[in-house]
């Protein structure tokens, strides 16, 4: 809900950057296969859940040493 409601105030008040920039929308760079693109996201993903979860998991003895 957040990100439709930011893209609706910059499509709002800087239409120019908004139509120079085709309204923000991610695409896979040039020599990449949309393939790639797929197995980064979800490689990313599974970093950053993996990462939450392990930082607040209940059961893990460690879990506050990364805290200074």
């Amino acid at each position: 809900l957040g990100a439709i409601c930011g893209a609706g105030l910059v499509k709002a008040f800087q239409k120019p950057y908004y139509d120079r920039y085709g309204g923000g929308a991610n695409v896979v760079a040039h020599g990449y296969t949309k393939g790639v693109g797929l197995a980064a996201e979800i490689i990313g993903t599974f970093v950053l859940v993996y990462t939450v979860f392990s930082a607040t998991d209940p059961k893990r003895s460690a879990r506050d040493s990364h805290v200074p």
